[in-house]
């Protein structure tokens, strides 16, 4: 479509960028909220809301549900034309909730030595502060574990939310025993498994 087509076209859904790594999607009384992220000049949108709100009555409620296969046929192309009519070329990352091989992310090396420069620049050292930075494969986020300072879990994780601003979802676990006794810290992009009475997932 062209830039002239999409300015003459009457759109029932609308997209914006309220900050960096999110992306909102509002159709009807609806709102989606995705993760965003540039990656080599491309735009990497996920493919599968981090939250979902609805509105009744002069205000928005959380309206946490299955996003279906005609939600992601009809939301995933709309967003991806308003980016190219942006100017953004566009990859969408889609995880694969249905197979049952390991799923395998090299880039998550990456990311933990990048966390570990973000925690030395707040002020926490490896070892001191905290034992260990794990991969999450699965969730695609990093676990910090060995946090000995309850203190010291929500400054560390305002440190990777500065860092990692897609990664919307983390939960906190305290381990009194084991091999790493102490606080963890999870942040990743995907959910991970519903809330229980031991740790909680919160976007």
């Amino acid at each position: 479509m062209s830039i002239l087509a999409a300015l003459s076209k009457r759109w029932n859904y609308s997209v914006e960028s309220p900050g960096s790594g999110r992306l909102v999607y509002h159709e009807g009384n609806r709102e989606f909220t995705f993760p965003v992220y540039e990656e080599d000049g491309v735009i990497v949108l996920v493919g599968a809301p981090s939250s979902q709100r609805i509105h009744f009555f002069f205000s928005w409620y959380g309206h946490p549900k299955e996003f279906s296969q005609a939600d992601q046929d009809r939301i995933l192309p709309r967003i991806e034309e308003y980016l190219h009519l942006c100017g953004w070329r566009v990859r969408v990352f889609i995880r694969d909730a249905q197979t049952e091989n390991f799923e395998f992310h090299p880039q998550l090396f990456e990311q933990r030595g990048r966390a570990s420069e973000l925690l030395e620049e707040a002020g926490f050292t490896w070892f001191s502060d905290y034992s260990s930075i794990d991969l999450m494969h699965e969730e695609y986020g990093l676990e910090i574990s060995g946090i000995e300072d309850e203190r010291h879990v929500k400054p560390i994780l305002a440190a990777m939310q500065r860092g990692f601003p897609h990664w919307h979802h983390h939960k906190v676990n305290l381990h009194e025993h084991g091999r790493e006794p102490g606080w963890t810290l999870a942040i990743h992009m995907f959910p991970s498994q519903p809330c229980n009475s031991e740790s909680c997932d919160e976007s």
